[in-house]
């Protein structure tokens, strides 16, 4: 007898499995494998990853002077056989010194797609709405739609460099007052974009929310690229109990194969629901350790910050010699770049044939802009990628029967 078995799933999963849920993944697939066959399809020695938002400086040296000592080494052997405390109490008790908050305001969990997931399990019920702006964080609507959430989009524009506008916040209370959203979700420093929030309007964005009983949720994985702790929303937290700020130790840190981030809230009533769903023992002894350690170096972010400045910089000039791309100009190690004569999965193919991986942008609110996200790599390598984009450059030139001089993206 066949049993059909999707029968016995969950209304959600069968709506995964049938309907093609936004927000679910194949995760078969692999961008590793695809890498390998465009090695030998393309006699490429050398992918370059351009795609994943990764801190070109590593990590904290001061992890490895860690793990070197045999005595060191020791102890975490002794412990792997140990589970870890489930409480976090000794990291939560460092970021609680790091920021001045008490560390009851803290949830740890396993890298920010962990939080998200916990926090639209413990908000939405089926068809409650949601709002975020676009283009932002693609997670926001991967999770919020697995729970049945609807969402209403903000759109910023591409004319302002997708930042915030005084007419972006008159929006932003129109759709609050009509459609009363449980949740805004917004990014800051955005991701794709790369740009920060002024803290003016930051504050204007969560006092909106805060009147109209609606939550935020701030995601700061970035947030290490500020100028200047007055651009974090964690400022506000005491203030706005609706409010819930997103880190993670993935990007400015390097440290994102211990897949350790965290939130911040004043709401007892927040930090208890979202502990009830998560897993007893979401983050290793390691990945405690070794964020700890990170978050003592603060000398390591410090140059890091500047380092990927000047970088950003160098690059950002040679870029401009180029007639037919554009970029948003950033704050961070991402930022969004086109070409006048190609779609985004053109100029993608063409790269990754020249050895250097981007991240297609499928995003809602930037569908047919053509942008692919690209992270900030050492000089080498953004040098590299320059070149490239002068190859497909000439290429275009030749291909439309100009002169490459003659080309201009206006």
């Amino acid at each position: 007898m066949l049993i059909k078995t999707y029968k016995f799933f969950n209304q959600l999963t069968r709506q995964a499995l049938l309907d093609s849920v936004n927000g679910y993944v194949d995760k078969s697939k692999s961008v590793t494998s695809e890498i390998n066959k465009l090695r030998g399809k393309f006699g490429i020695k050398k992918i370059y990853r351009f795609d994943l938002g990764e801190n070109a400086d590593g990590f904290s040296p001061k992890i490895n002077e860690y793990l070197r000592k045999a005595e060191n080494q020791k102890v975490l052997f002794e412990k792997l056989n140990e589970y870890p405390n489930v409480t976090h109490i000794g990291l939560r008790q460092q970021l609680a010194e790091f920021y001045h908050i008490d560390r009851k305001n803290i949830v740890l969990s396993t890298g920010l797609d962990s939080i998200l997931d916990l926090i639209t399990r413990v908000f939405f019920d089926y068809n409650d709405v949601y709002l975020m702006p676009v283009p932002d964080f693609f997670l926001f609507e991967s999770y919020s739609e697995r729970m049945g959430g609807m969402p209403i989009f903000l759109p910023l524009s591409e004319e302002n460099n997708f930042c915030w506008t005084e007419k972006t916040i008159h929006h932003l209370c129109d759709l609050i007052e009509r459609f009363r959203p449980k949740i805004v979700w917004l990014s800051n420093p955005s991701n794709p974009s790369g740009q920060v929030i002024r803290p003016d309007t930051l504050e204007q964005i969560i006092k909106i929310a805060y009147d109209n009983n609606v939550f935020i949720v701030i995601d700061e994985a970035y947030g290490e690229f500020f100028k200047d702790a007055n651009q974090s929303a964690i400022q506000f937290i005491h203030e706005y109990e609706n409010l819930m700020v997103l880190r993670t130790f993935s990007k400015a840190y390097g440290l994102a194969g211990i897949r350790l981030g965290y939130l911040i809230s004043s709401s007892k009533d927040i930090i208890q629901a979202l502990l009830m769903p998560r897993n007893p023992f979401p983050v290793t002894q390691f990945a405690l350790k070794t964020a700890s350690l990170a978050l003592t170096d603060q000398k390591f972010i410090q140059q890091t910050v500047v380092s990927t400045e000047y970088r950003r910089q160098k690059l950002f000039q040679d870029l401009l010699e180029l007639k037919t791309f554009r970029f948003i100009p950033s704050t961070t190690n991402i930022f969004m770049l086109k070409n006048k004569f190609l779609t985004d999965e053109k100029l993608h193919l063409l790269l990754k044939q020249k050895g250097i991986y981007t991240s297609l942008l499928r995003i809602t609110g930037i569908e047919k802009q053509n942008y692919l996200r690209v992270t900030i790599r050492s000089e080498e390598d953004n040098h590299f990628l320059v070149q490239k984009c002068h190859e497909i450059e000439k290429e275009i030139a030749q291909s439309i029967n100009i002169d490459s001089y003659s080309l201009n993206y206006s």
